[in-house]
């Protein structure tokens, strides 16, 4: 393909049809290509003469030769070229007198009757009148042989109309008439499927799809642009970096193409269009360019006509490249001064921080008060729009201006947050630096305690706690407030729960911290969640650790204090593992208002990580899910080099889509982080590592799922925590050791953690392990226990679980014979499991299902909540409810529950509060959520919560399902 052709098959067929209808009609067809400067005219014009000499037409081309002191100039030179026998350029020496008219040159374009002729005219806006007016007569009279004339011409800015000629103004002008005689081929920037091709054609440069992309942002896909960009890496393959890289440099060839022809007044507005970016204003840009406005908007007249600036306001430039080129060939100095103006315009103008703070990065040292805080303030912004990079760089900038220590202090750590998310090591570096030159007291604990943050978050705890030991060895020397110590130990606690086990002797005794008197603020509350951490390692007493977590909540200012997220984090965990879930929701809407919880930075991924922790809890795996994929990509980077956060986060992605029925999904995810090697750090985020890994294998590899858990018991069991509500890890043993038969020592796990169960008091816990025990017994104990299990789990949050025990429920009691019972079950297990979002539970529900013989029902999936009739083959369907498990009874002889309860819902509501119920009962009536809480005198979210959690209690989705319930249907 001709280089002319690329990219422009459409026009290319459209000169083809100019050819054929020519040789068609016998008479003159007139077009004219269109297009921005450096669009591609030209070399579509050649492609056009070649493509007319392979036709069989003689072709004649002239470039705009000027308008100046030679009339028919391009005529002549046209005219020359179809005589010359041999080829060569024939010059007419002597032009034709303006007396004599345009009849003899008419006369002599064709010589030959039968030969077809070509005319093809470049830039028809440097050609002469006189010849204009020859083409035009061409153009209105019948010739002996066919004709076409192409012509180009530059789209000025305001559009495919307003098209630059020789003549402008009346009709009468023959460029204007010819034009308006012509066939238009307008050529749009190239697509970006058909740069590459252009890329490899014109440069040597090997183009992929995003780096197309960016190319075809850059320069609108205009090939004389892309040719300036990609000229610098010719013969190379550049990244979408690099290509922005160049562009930002703005010193690209054909610069003078666009610039050179351009007025002074025109130049400098361009200049300042080009600092104050697209969207601005003339008035504006009037001011900086130092220009009056009648001055300003003529030169904007003719940047529209040199095609710089789009025809429109605000002012932008056509293409991205067009402004880096006007940028380019600003002076250092001159450019600086100019941001520096823009700044103090914009500010005057009260415009949006961000942009204002676009300038004073662009520009430097400032030296103004103002100017750091509004660097400070649009750093946040970024922040929280998610552009942790654009953040950064006006962070830096303000630390270049005049700061007093702790405002130096409190940049240089929002900074350092922000460098942890992206470049771990430059944060360290930062924040090192900082700390060992600072010497006020209070800067210096700040310092450390950010920098051991990060170390910790980088998986090299030992490195942090040597920070910590050395900051209290400053601070030692120093009098002041002695909670300064307290903190240091407090953080060096935390630290050693994040590393290796042997560090863990390095922190002082629980005893010794946790005995301390409360403080207040923040001292007090890094104190109660470490005792409400300890309480939860213990397993002992569950009301004790509820109460440190919420004394340790961050409340009113304390939100916005540093480590707010951490103390959130740990807030939460602790209620999750005591059951109240409903309650650490609640906190978890609370988590982006903490500081640091912004996009870009650590603390956001805890705090998504812990909505992903609470939502697994609820058993809602879809919305987990939905949470943690996002943050995929950065965990698994993160969690290759050992960060315990990512490596947290990793562990809870894999074992949700495991649960989901992505195991595949979920073994990728284990493989690319490194976690499915070994072995794995002896730490306590590993324990949750091993029993991600042990979900993936537990269907391709129970030996290896086993081992990975029993691993996790162990690492567990050295750090002192026996709590299952961690993670219980010995019930999930005991049931790959019953599937295998070994029933005696998976009755010894399972045993051993309903006791810690118990002690540690909630359902879940119990429910779970009493499920792993019943699965070592068979028959009429089975049946037992698992009805124990499910009875706990119906008053727990746990739904997922409570299916999973209602599955092997069911299973159960369909072995000894008890059908509509396990029916029931199989039921509501099924109704649980579609509820959360487990396909592969859904499935074996349906599985066991099937497997009940004689039952004439179909599968639950098709057939819903068995409606048939009595009669002699069949019984009529108990009332089907997730708690069906609750009443032993029910589950064993439905028949006779149906009968001795006159009113089946009551049983279903048992499980429901006093308050619950009547809101319950309201919302059957058609109540609004509103109308409710007017009725109750409550808040419409305190209606909200109850709501939810007596749907979650009684194992429905939504109001469409009350009926049924207080139906008993």
């Amino acid at each position: 393909m001709a280089l002319g052709e690329i990219g422009r098959r459409s026009e290319t067929m459209r000169l083809r049809a100019v050819l054929e209808q020519s040789r068609r009609d016998r008479g003159p067809v007139v077009a004219v290509i269109r297009g921005e400067p450096g669009a591609g005219k030209s070399s579509l014009l050649d492609a056009f003469g070649v493509e007319a000499s392979a036709a069989g037409f003689r072709v004649a081309v002239v470039r705009g030769t000027g308008a100046e002191g030679r009339p028919y100039a391009a005529a002549h030179r046209l005219i020359a070229q179809l005589r010359a026998d041999d080829g060569n350029l024939v010059e007419v020496q002597h032009p034709t007198p303006p007396g004599d008219g345009p009849g003899g040159l008419v006369a002599a374009v064709a010589t030959e009757r039968d030969t077809p002729v070509a005319l093809c005219v470049d830039d028809m806006a440097q050609v002469d009148s006189w010849s204009l007016r020859w083409l035009l007569d061409l153009s209105r009279t019948l010739p002996p042989a066919p004709l076409a004339i192409v012509l180009t011409v530059r789209i000025c800015g305001a559009g495919a109309e307003a098209v630059s000629g020789p003549a402008n103004g009346t009709s009468d002008e023959p460029g204007t008439a010819l034009l308006a005689a012509a066939e238009p081929i307008d050529l749009p920037g190239l697509r970006t499927n058909d740069l590459p091709e252009a890329a490899a054609a014109r440069c040597r440069v090997r183009l992929d799809t995003r780096t197309a992309a960016v190319c075809g942002e850059l320069t609108g896909g205009n090939p004389a642009l892309l040719h300036a960009l990609l000229t610098p890496h010719t013969g190379s393959a550049p990244t979408a970096d690099a290509l922005r890289t160049t562009a930002a440099a703005g010193a690209l060839a054909g610069a003078d193409r666009w610039l050179a022809p351009l007025s002074t007044s025109a130049l400098a507005l361009a200049r300042a269009v080009a600092v104050l970016g697209g969207g601005a204003e003339v008035v504006d840009s009037a001011e900086l360019a130092r220009l009056t406005v009648e001055e300003a908007l003529g030169a904007v007249d003719q940047l529209v006509d040199a095609c710089l600036l789009a025809n429109r306001t605000p002012l932008a430039f056509r293409h991205p490249l067009l402004e880096a080129m006007v940028l380019g060939r600003i002076a250092a100095g001159t450019r600086t001064a100019l941001h520096l103006r823009a700044a103090a315009l914009l500010r005057d103008r009260q415009a949006a921080t961000t942009t204002i703070a676009h300038h004073l990065a662009a520009a430097g040292l400032v030296g103004q008060e103002w100017a750091m805080r509004c660097l400070w303030l649009a750093a946040r912004q970024l922040e929280q729009e998610g552009r942790p990079q654009d953040a950064a760089r006006y962070l830096r900038a303000a630390l270049r201006e005049p700061l007093r220590p702790h405002e130096k202090s409190a940049v240089r750590r929002e900074l350092a947050e922000l460098d942890a998310f992206v470049d771990p090591e430059r944060a360290v570096r930062l924040l090192d630096a900082a700390r060992c030159e600072s010497h006020d007291p209070g800067v210096v604990l700040e310092y450390a305690l950010a920098l051991a943050a990060v170390l910790a978050e980088c998986g090299r705890a030992e490195d942090a706690v040597t920070v910590l030991d050395d900051a209290a060895a400053r601070l030692g020397r120093t009098p002041g407030d002695g909670s300064w110590q307290l903190r240091l130990r407090l953080h060096k606690a935390f630290t050693c729960r994040r590393g290796p086990l042997w560090l863990a002797q390095a922190a002082d005794p629980p005893g010794n911290l946790t005995c301390q008197t409360p403080h207040r603020g923040n001292v007090g509350r890094e104190l109660a969640a470490l005792r409400a951490v300890q309480a939860v390692d213990a397993g002992a007493d569950r009301g004790a650790a509820v109460r440190h977590a919420r004394h340790s909540l961050p409340r009113g200012e304390g939100c916005g204090s540093a480590g707010s997220a951490t103390l959130l984090w740990h807030t939460c965990g602790v209620l999750v593992a005591a059951g109240e879930v409903a309650e650490a929701w609640m906190h978890c809407g609370r988590g982006r208002q903490v500081a640091g919880a912004r996009p870009g930075r650590w603390d956001h991924i805890k705090v998504e990580l812990l909505r992903a922790t609470v939502l697994r809890a609820r058993g809602d795996l879809s919305a987990a899910d939905a949470t943690l994929t996002p943050l995929a990509d950065r965990l698994l980077d993160f969690a290759a080099t050992g960060h315990p956060s990512a490596v947290t986060g990793v562990a809870a992605l894999a074992e949700v889509q495991v649960l989901k029925g992505a195991a595949d999904s979920a073994r990728s995810l284990l493989t690319e982080s490194g976690l499915d090697r070994d072995p794995l750090p002896w730490r306590r985020d590993s324990a949750h590592a091993l029993a991600a890994r042990a979900a993936v294998h537990e269907s391709d590899d129970p030996a290896r799922a086993l081992e990975d858990l029993l691993a996790a018991g162990g690492l567990l069991e050295e750090a002192g925590v026996r709590n299952p509500a961690v993670l219980p890890w010995r019930s999930r043993a005991a049931r790959l050791l019953a599937a295998r038969g070994e029933r005696k020592e998976a009755a010894e796990l399972a045993g051993a953690e309903v006791a810690d169960a118990r002690r540690w008091g909630t359902p879940e816990s119990i429910g779970t392990a009493l499920h792993a025990l019943a699965l070592t017994e068979t028959g009429e104990r089975r049946i037992d226990l698992l009805t124990d299990a499910a009875g706990m789990l119906a008053r727990s949050p746990g739904r997922l679980q409570h299916a999973f025990v209602q599955t092997d429920l069911g299973a159960a009691l369909a072995e000894l014979g008890h059908r509509e019972a396990a029916r029931a079950e199989l039921l509501s297990a099924l109704r649980l499991a579609r509820a959360c979002g487990a396909e592969p539970l859904a499935r074996r529900v349906q599985g066991a299902w099937r497997s009940l013989r004689g039952t004439g029902r179909g599968t639950p999936e098709l057939a819903g909540p068995p409606t048939a009739a009595p009669g002699p083959a069949t019984s009529v369907e108990p009332p089907v409810h997730p708690v069906s498990a609750v009443h032993p009874v029910s589950a064993v002889h439905p028949a006779s529950a149906v009968h001795s309860a006159p009113h089946s819902a009551s049983p279903l509501l048992d499980c429901l509060t006093p308050q619950e119920r009547k809101i319950l009962h309201l919302a059957k009536d058609g109540h609004s959520n509103r109308d409710i809480a007017g009725r109750l005198f409550v808040a419409v979210r305190t209606v909200e919560f109850h709501l939810s959690g007596a749907y979650r209690k009684l194992g429905i989705t939504g109001r469409r399902q009350l009926a049924q319930v207080f139906s008993g249907g």
